[in-house]
């Protein structure tokens, strides 16, 4: 039997199980959750994370978009 919860067909997952998944701690998925970049529910005190919304994020793409440097100085 798995620890996660099903909600209308999609898997949840704790925030610790999040974590070990992302391979970081608790606490910086609760950042990600606050900061609008991972989508939980809040059942009760607990969130959980659905894992097509891991899949999201682990698929975005990281660091600043790229701005080409205009070569015409004023």
């Amino acid at each position: 039997m798995t620890d996660s919860i099903a909600k209308n067909g999609a898997e949840l997952l704790s925030v610790a199980q999040t974590a070990k998944l992302l391979g970081v701690t608790r606490q910086r998925v609760h950042n990600l959750i606050k900061n609008g970049q991972i989508i939980a529910c809040k059942l009760g005190r607990y969130y959980y994370i659905e894992n097509v919304e891991i899949e999201r994020y682990q698929n975005q793409p990281m660091g600043k978009p790229y701005l080409p440097r205009s070569t015409n100085t004023p």
